[in-house]
C-alpha cells in the first residue's frame, strides 16, 4: 500500500507533505522518503522516481481494507517533508480577522465621505478607469487569445519586438530620452504583446465612452448602452476581487461577515434617525444624493427641471432600470452584496476540491463524504434541488445566497423601502455553512485553518502541513482516504 500511494502521489507532484512534533526534545524529525517502488514489487531507481513524478497519469486501483488505510496513514506520517513537483501560486491576498475589521472600517469612512461631500463624479472617474483594466484581463484578453488561436495568427501573442528586453537594454545603453523611456516601459509592464495593446486599448475606449455620456447625458442611466456597460464592469470588479482576495477559515468569514450584517442594517434603518432629514445615508449615496424631489409625474414633462435631478445610481452597484415604469428608478444590487459572500462561496468551492484533491492522492475513488464518515448519497435533497455538491458546501450555500436574495427583492416590494441585502443574505449562506459543518462534524476543523486546504496548497505549491501530534496526522490522512471520494 505504501508503494501504492507513492506511485498515486507522483501523478500531481509528491505525496503531501506533513510536519509533525516528535522525536526527541519535541523538535520536528524530518525523514527521507521510502525508495519507491513499482506495482509488480521491484525496487525503482531514483532517476525512474523522477521521471514519474512528472506524469499526471500515474494511477492504481483504490485501497479496500482497513489495513491499507493504516499503512496509507503510516507514509504520510513518514513522509513529513516530501518536496514535490510545484505549482505557480497565483497571487493572493489571505484575509485574517484585522483585515475584516479594517475592511469595514474603510468601507464606513468611505460612505461617510460621499454623503457629506457629495463627490459623487471622482467616484465614477475612478470606476471607469479602475473598472476597464479588470474588463481587459476578464473579457477582452481571453476573447481575443481565443479569435487569434482560431484563425492560427499567431504574431499578436508574441512579445513586441521593440519593447523586448534585449532592445530596452540595448537603447538604455546607447544612452538618449528613448533608451530611458523603453526601459522605463519595460521594467513597469514587462513583455508587451499586441494582444495587450490590443485588449487595453478597446477596454479604456469603452471606459472612456461610458464617462462621457455619465457626465454629459442628463439622465444616464436610461441609457442601454450606459447601465450594460456598468454592470459588465462590476461583475469584471467582483471576479478579479474575489480572484486575489481569499480566505482560509470559517471564522473570518464569520467576523467579516458578521460586522458587514450590523453595518448594513446601520447605515440602512438606523441613520434615518439621526441625520437632519431623515435620509438613510446607504439610500442617499446608493442613489448619487437621493431620489428627485418633484413629483414623478411633474419629472415625466420636465425632466430637465433641477428639482427632478438626482436618483441616478452610483457606479458602485449593479443596477436594471424599470422599464415601462413613469416613475422611473432602478433595481440595485451593491457590489459588496456579491463579493462579501462570494468569499464564503469561494471558500467552501476550495474546502470542497481540497477534500477531493487529497482523496484522490491518498487513493479515494474522489466522492466527497462528510466529516463523521458518512457516505453522502446522490439521492440527498441537495443533490436534487441543485444538481451538484455531492455532500460539499459549495452548492447549498449557493441555493441559501439565492433564497436570500429573493427574501431581500420581497422585502423591497413588500415594505417598498430599500432593503440592506446582507440582513438577508448573511444568515442564509453563513447559517447554511455553519449548520451543514456542523452536522457534518467539521466545525472545529474548518473553524481556523482546514486541514484539507493545508494538504493540497501543500501538495500543489510546495510547504509542509503542520499537525499537533502523529495522531492527528494518522486521523486527517484516513478521514482524506475514506471520506473525500468523489464520484
Amino acid at each position: 500500500m505504501k508503494s501504492h500511494l507513492v506511485a498515486r502521489a507522483g501523478g500531481v507532484g509528491a505525496v503531501a507533505a506533513t510536519t509533525a512534533a516528535g522525536g526527541q526534545g519535541g523538535e520536528n524529525v524530518e525523514r527521507p522518503p521510502p525508495s519507491p517502488a513499482r506495482h509488480d514489487g521491484t525496487p525503482r531507481s531514483r532517476s525512474q522516481s523522477r521521471e514519474r513524478s512528472t506524469t499526471a497519469t500515474a494511477a492504481s486501483p483504490p485501497s479496500e481494507s482497513g489495513d491499507d488505510d493504516e499503512d496509507a496513514a503510516e507514509a504520510v506520517i513518514t513522509n513529513r517533508n516530501v518536496q514535490p513537483q510545484h505549482y505557480q501560486e497565483e497571487e493572493s491576498l489571505e484575509l485574517d480577522a484585522s483585515h475584516a475589521i479594517f475592511f469595514i472600517v474603510l468601507a464606513s469612512t468611505s460612505l461617510l465621505v460621499l454623503f457629506f461631500f457629495k463627490i459623487f463624479n471622482v467616484v465614477k472617474i475612478f470606476y471607469a478607469f479602475g473598472c476597464s483594466g479588470a474588463f481587459a484581463q476578464v473579457v477582452l484578453y481571453p476573447l481575443l487569445t481565443r479569435v487569434f488561436r482560431k484563425l492560427r495568427w499567431k504574431s499578436p501573442m508574441r512579445p513586441m519586438e521593440c519593447l523586448s528586453e534585449e532592445n530596452a537594454t540595448r537603447a538604455a545603453l546607447n544612452g538618449g530620452c528613448k533608451g530611458k523611456i523603453l526601459m522605463c516601459l519595460y521594467s513597469f509592464f514587462g513583455p508587451i504583446t499586441l494582444l495587450d495593446v490590443m485588449a487595453n486599448t478597446i477596454a479604456y475606449a469603452v471606459g472612456g465612452t461610458w464617462l462621457y455620456i455619465a457626465f454629459t447625458v442628463l439622465h444616464p442611466g436610461s441609457n442601454v448602452f450606459y447601465w450594460i456597460v456598468q454592470d459588465v464592469f462590476g461583475a469584471c470588479m467582483c471576479i478579479t476581487f474575489l480572484g486575489t482576495i481569499k480566505i482560509n477559515a470559517i471564522r473570518v468569514a464569520a467576523i467579516l461577515l458578521t460586522v458587514a450584517f450590523f453595518y448594513d442594517i446601520f447605515f440602512v434603518f438606523v441613520t434615518p434617525l439621526l441625520t437632519k432629514h431623515g435620509e438613510s445615508i446607504m439610500v442617499n449615496v446608493a442613489t448619487s444624493g437621493g431620489p428627485p424631489k418633484a413629483d414623478p409625474s411633474w419629472c415625466e414633462k420636465y425632466p430637465s427641471s433641477t428639482e427632478c435631478k438626482g436618483g441616478e445610481p452610483l457606479p458602485m452597484l449593479f443596477a436594471i432600470p424599470r422599464v415601462g415604469d413613469y416613475q422611473g428608478g432602478a433595481s440595485m444590487l451593491g457590489l459588496g452584496d456579491i463579493v462579501l459572500p462570494g468569499l464564503l462561496l469561494s471558500f467552501a468551492s476550495r474546502f470542497d476540491e481540497a477534500k477531493r484533491l487529497m482523496g484522490l492522492v491518498s487513493g479515494g475513488a474522489g466522492r466527497v463524504r462528510n466529516g463523521a464518515g458518512g457516505v453522502s448519497s446522490n439521492k440527498s435533497s441537495w443533490n436534487i434541488c441543485c444538481g451538484c455538491g455531492q455532500g460539499g458546501y459549495f452548492g447549498p450555500v449557493v441555493v441559501a445566497y439565492a433564497v436570500g436574495l429573493a427574501m431581500a427583492n420581497a422585502a423591497v416590494y413588500l415594505m417598498q423601502m430599500g432593503q440592506p441585502a446582507l440582513l438577508y443574505l448573511v444568515p442564509c449562506c453563513l447559517g447554511t455553512f455553519v449548520f451543514m459543518a456542523r452536522r457534518n462534524g467539521e466545525l472545529n476543523d474548518i473553524w481556523d485553518n482546514p486541514r484539507a486546504i493545508r494538504a493540497a496548497d501543500a501538495l500543489l505549491f510546495g510547504g509542509r502541513i503542520e499537525a499537533e501530534d502523529e495522531d492527528d496526522v494518522r486521523a486527517s490522512s484516513l478521514l482524506m482516504n475514506e471520506g473525500a471520494e468523489m464520484t
